[in-house]
């Protein structure tokens, strides 16, 4: 498996409202985003390198729109609806409905980008699991952790 190596231009190409932004800028954004969101190794969850380009390049957008940097993109758009407006002295209401028990989505719907992210990963972030025989000790498929018995006598 292979890593995905940050390319500013395909990155402008891809997001054009960040075309301005200075190459260093989207590529600190990247590191960060390497370094601390999303797995860039061998045993990341997104196997597919294209399919993770995609959400790094998300990440940096939603990073960049956040941090500041885009001088193209107001940073006051909301991700949500509008589910109330009224005219007279000005009131708007964005509503983004949250899945529930999720503590990291708020951070993520701050933006449109970073809301995109937070749906396209949602495989990626439940549990795989299966059972080993009739034991009913089992082993994670996904991460390959070999099976383990448990000695007699150690539960009281």
């Amino acid at each position: 498996m292979a890593i995905v190596v940050f390319d500013p231009v395909a990155f402008a190409a891809a997001y054009p409202e960040f075309a301005s932004v200075s190459t260093g800028r989207t590529t600190a954004m990247f590191t960060l985003a390497e370094q601390s969101i999303l797995d860039n190794t061998d045993n990341s969850p997104v196997m597919d390198v294209n399919f993770r380009t995609q959400l790094f390049y998300m990440l940096v957008a939603h990073l960049l729109t956040l941090l500041g940097g885009a001088p193209t993109v107001p940073t006051n758009t909301p991700p949500g609806r509008i589910s109330t407006a009224t005219e007279g002295i000005v009131t708007a209401a964005f509503e983004y409905i949250l899945p529930p028990g999720s503590a990291m989505a708020p951070w993520f719907i701050q933006t449109k980008y970073g809301a995109m992210y937070w749906t396209m990963t949602a495989p990626f972030r439940s549990l795989l699991y299966a059972v080993n025989g009739g034991s009913g000790i089992g082993f994670a498929i996904a991460y390959g952790a070999a099976p383990f018995n448990v000695p007699e006598g150690s539960f009281p």
